[in-house]
């Protein structure tokens, strides 16, 4: 149990202690201060047991509402609906709840049987202030939360900007800095001289590839058909340069490319990475490939790694790991054996492009 389920914890049980003295003290045949009774010490266990386990139920199910109130970007009447007829109805079967077990153990354990005959079965002052309690704390509990997570988003959103921040820097670097222009320029200038319409798609590819790194980048998520496009692009520079020694293919199907959405260079960053770290030639060649099931998009490549590939920092698979975890519970997963190495990516939805786009 973390420092922070504790603490949650403690607050609860202290809440639950102290409204469990407000009915004791009401209960003239507890002798609350002036000596301890065997009654009023199992109604202070139950009270206070039975109030943290409806408290948890309620968290619980309150929490599992919320998740799909933020996951569906078209039904959130519905789910806000949901929430106050759960709440309303739950509170009021547990206040009810609450009164028959106070008032069962009472007749059976303490023969109080003439007492409870001259109350009624709903016992509406003790059922309706339990429920009006449950409906306070449900309403200080659901504040609280919310905006316990809403400085957990600012901060997150601002940890995102910095990522974003240095994921901008590492792609621009790896795209603008001298020795890629130099080769590409290079590249460009041998093609100039060889063949004129290649050149000229050349210099458009380079020409994209650059203005979809300096404006996509400022953005935290951009559609997937976009990263393709870019890929493409980017991919057309480097084939031109290393010929046949990279082949790339990507098999993702059409509908998920046109209704997904992925941090921008992501693709890029993971193609860049398998050129950089592996050896390659034309009998020989790197293999890279972009494959997809409903929930990940997969990225993979054979595995033949230079040997100066020891003083890598990693640093943009961390960048790019960290990206991830603000828009997906899921985490990246990456593998490395005999059949290459392979990074999988969340696929990550239209919803969580509005939740961050709000």
């Amino acid at each position: 149990m973390n420092h922070k389920a504790i603490k949650t914890f403690l607050i609860r049980l202290l809440v639950v202690f102290l409204i469990h003295f407000i009915f004791k003290i009401g209960d003239q045949s507890i002798n609350v201060f002036s000596e301890f009774t065997s009654r009023g010490f199992v109604f202070s266990v139950f009270f206070t047991i039975y109030g943290l386990i409806v408290w948890y139920v309620s968290a619980f199910v309150n929490l599992k509402i919320q998740k799909g109130q933020e996951s569906s970007s078209d039904h959130k009447k519905y789910y806000i609906f949901l929430l106050f007829s759960f709440h309303f109805i739950y509170g009021f079967a547990v206040s009810f709840l609450t009164n028959m077990l106070y008032r069962i153990g009472d007749v059976y354990f303490y023969n109080m049987g003439e007492t409870w005959s001259e109350v009624s079965i709903l016992n509406p002052e003790f059922t309706f202030s339990l429920f009006v309690i449950y409906i306070i704390l449900f309403s200080f509990d659901v504040y609280y939360h919310s905006n316990i997570k809403s400085k957990e988003d600012q901060l997150q959103l601002e940890k995102l900007k910095q990522e974003n921040t240095l994921a901008q820097y590492l792609n621009l670097k790896s795209q603008i800095e001298p020795h890629f222009l130099f080769n590409s320029l290079s590249v460009l200038s041998s093609l100039i001289q060889t063949d004129v319409n290649i050149a000229e798609e050349f210099l458009l590819r380079l020409s994209k590839t650059l203005r979809y790194v300096i404006e996509k980048n400022e953005l935290p998520l951009v559609p997937l058909k976009d990263e393709v496009l870019f890929v493409e692009d980017y991919f057309f520079l480097i084939k031109n340069r290393f010929e046949e020694g990279i082949i790339f293919n990507n098999s993702m199907d059409q509908a998920l490319i046109q209704n997904s959405y992925i941090p921008p260079a992501s693709l890029q960053l993971l193609i860049e990475n398998a050129v950089k770290h592996n050896k390659f030639t034309r009998e020989a060649p790197l293999h890279i490939h972009i494959s997809a099931t409903e929930n990940q998009i997969v990225v993979n490549n054979n595995i033949n790694l230079r040997d100066d590939t020891s003083d890598s920092t990693k640093q943009g698979l961390h960048n790019l790991t960290q990206r991830f975890a603000y828009f997906s519970d899921k985490a990246i997963s990456i593998s490395s054996n005999e059949a290459g190495f392979t990074v999988s990516l969340p696929v990550l939805t239209k919803a969580d492009y509005e939740r961050i786009n709000i």
